[in-house]
């Protein structure tokens, strides 16, 4: 089924430890607009990493990361450096439990700043 469809767009934050070999390859034989992948938390980095090398060849422009954040600044945004310095576009997303957050205008704009391509590649033009 979608081998026949345009612009496919993995939006539910995929797993990168879950990825396989044969997934990748599937996912070859698509029209892919977009692969979204999930870092909601410090460890998951590593699986980012294990899989870049692998999903390089849809472009950066298709691979985008869900970050979670909220807790400590500096430890994410080193993680959100990281994503982006191995060909994702991060999506900062702000921790959100039941028991709902209020954030500082600090920590929504953090947010928003990596929320959005534009902004953040400014960083990278030294």
């Amino acid at each position: 089924m979608l081998k026949t469809q345009k612009a496919i767009e993995f939006r539910g934050g995929l797993q990168a430890s879950r990825l396989t070999d044969s997934h990748i390859a599937d996912f070859k034989g698509l029209r892919i607009s977009s692969l979204w992948f999930a870092c909601d938390y410090p460890q998951a980095i590593k699986q980012i990493e294990r899989i870049a090398d692998k999903v390089k060849c849809f472009g950066r422009n298709k691979l985008r990361c869900f970050v979670l954040i909220g807790k400590d600044r500096q430890e994410e945004e080193a993680r959100l450096k990281r994503v982006y310095e191995l060909g994702f576009l991060p999506f900062a997303q702000l921790f959100q439990p039941p028991e709902k957050i209020n954030y500082s205008k600090e920590w929504k704009q953090f947010a928003r700043q990596w929320s959005r391509p534009a902004i953040y590649k400014s960083f990278f033009k030294l």
